[in-house]
């Protein structure tokens, strides 16, 4: 009876499996080739497509905070009717109520994993509030303060899955600012791991006793 070897039985094995046997029976120099061009592949991606759009994110919520300051400057002594009108159109109106923030921040997330069937890790943080110059007139009018939802993500895929997710998070009106993404590449997995933080921003109501 012949045994099979896994030289003579490799037709029966799959494309990832000869793929693996013929990387062993390269000399020690040439696995070392393979290792360095895979590694070299991964940085190129992260170098030129993930990467940019990490710092593009953080960017973004760094001008979110900036943009929403300048607009409590210039909101000081508006008529209230203007402040109202301010508050309710569409999706460029300033935040409401925190906790309506919240659980549509928690809504969108639950639905954009679910429709790409990745399962996150995510720790939602108590809201957290804003300096008392982030649209007083606007937040006291709620009854509050201005204050933000922060819900730190964690979850990996293939690069474009990965993409996909993040152009989701990005185009979601739930969804005010995407801050302090970290991207890590395995070059071992071809994976992308992720971790960042997607923040809400609305009005944290008082207290009967006077905090927030």
């Amino acid at each position: 009876m012949t045994m099979l070897t896994p030289q003579t039985s490799g037709r029966s094995r799959d494309p990832f499996e000869r793929a693996l046997v013929r990387y062993h029976s390269m000399q020690r120099a040439s696995r070392w080739g393979v290792l360095a061009g895979i590694a070299l592949g991964g940085f190129f991606l992260l170098d030129s497509v993930l990467w940019p759009i990490a710092d593009d994110f953080n960017r973004r919520a760094d001008r979110m905070e900036a943009v929403l300051h300048n607009a409590s400057e210039r909101a000081t002594g508006l008529p209230d009717d203007i402040v109202q009108a301010v508050l309710s159109h569409g999706p460029n109106s300033v935040p409401k109520l925190e906790s309506i923030g919240k659980d549509k921040l928690a809504g969108a997330i639950a639905e954009i994993f679910k429709k790409k069937n990745i399962n996150p890790g995510q720790d939602v943080r108590p809201a957290q509030p804003l300096p008392a110059s982030v649209l007083p007139d606007i937040a006291a009018s709620l009854g509050g303060v201005m204050g933000k939802t922060v819900a730190e993500v964690r979850f990996e895929g293939t690069p474009d899955a990965v993409l996909a997710v993040l152009n989701e998070l990005d185009n979601s009106n739930a969804i005010d600012a995407i801050g302090d993404l970290r991207l890590n590449y395995s070059a071992a997995t071809k994976r992308v791991s992720v971790q960042m933080s997607l923040e809400k921003w609305g009005v944290v109501r008082k207290s009967g006793r006077g905090g927030a």
